[in-house]
């Protein structure tokens, strides 16, 4: 077990811990040396993976289990429009806001309207990032997925683990983590992409506020996030507006996959905040 544990995003059910590490590692191993502007030896670091879980079971066919949903937010129409309602107020110009409201008395007929507008906004993949929150909400509605995944993460989380660092819904497993155990003390976690802050997530986590009167989680020494303005996944903005102790860095730029794990982890924000939080390491602040 390492002293840094990984906790991956959505769409990873493809791949593997190994296959996740060989990209994680090297990544947050340059933003470390960004921060330092120094070579750093190779990350002590593990991966919890998880993605597995949400393989389909080769036995759920169209036959057996019903119909094929016509789109991916079936079931999710009245939320997920709010949410997108919300985002567009926030964030897109008044002229584009107006032309997604077309059609106001169909719901299904202004989802996609509304999609495309964020689309147009983040160009690098909002309406695919907006898509894979199913995911998301999978794990927060599925009793059954949910325990899958924690399970995955509590075998791959030692008392060794100094660093959490959630990427994307791994930030929400991350959390979820902080939640079940609050006596695990740990002195960092570092969320980034984060969806904490979308009310779509919010209302269905089991306690979303936890640890919001103190700031952050009572477990947690310290949390730093990091966003990209361009991420759709992270466009409800900094943390902070819901857990008042959270730092928020200044944004950083992914540039095309504003997404990005491997971005977010070489930035030298991500870096400087593990460095921090890890002393004895080369570089670290002594």
């Amino acid at each position: 077990m390492e002293l840094i544990v990984g906790v991956h995003g959505i769409g990873q059910q493809q791949l593997g811990r190994q296959q996740l590490l060989d990209v994680w590692q090297p990544a947050l191993g340059d933003g470390m040396e960004r921060a330092r502007g120094l070579r750093v030896p190779r990350v002590p670091m593990d991966i919890a993976y998880y993605g597995d879980v949400f393989l389909p079971e080769p036995e759920r066919t169209a036959t057996k289990a019903g119909p094929i949903p016509g789109s991916w937010w079936d079931g999710l129409e009245g939320e997920l429009l709010v949410e997108l309602e919300s985002v567009a107020r926030e964030l897109l110009p008044s002229g584009a806001v107006e032309e997604a409201e077309r059609n106001p008395s169909k719901v299904r007929t202004r989802i996609p309207g509304f999609l495309r507008a964020i689309d147009r906004h983040f160009p690098a993949g909002g309406l695919l990032a907006f898509g894979d929150l199913v995911q998301v909400r999978r794990y927060l509605s599925d009793a059954a997925v949910k325990a899958r995944v924690d399970d995955a993460v509590d075998a791959s989380v030692s008392p060794r683990c100094r660093v959490m660092i959630g990427h994307s819904l791994g930030s929400v497993v991350a959390f979820e983590y902080l939640r079940r155990h609050p006596d695990r003390r740990l002195p960092l976690l570092v969320t980034l992409g984060s969806p904490l802050g979308l009310q779509l997530v919010r209302t269905l986590m089991p306690n979303a506020p936890y640890g919001a009167a103190f700031g952050i989680p009572p477990s947690v020494q310290a949390w730093v996030n990091v966003r990209d303005p361009h991420d759709p996944v992270a466009c409800a903005g900094p943390l902070s507006q819901w857990w008042p102790g959270v730092e928020d860095v200044p944004p950083v730029h992914n540039g095309r996959d504003a997404h990005s794990a491997s971005a977010y982890l070489g930035k030298r924000a991500t870096g400087q905040a593990v460095l921090t939080a890890l002393p004895a390491l080369p570089g670290g602040d002594e």
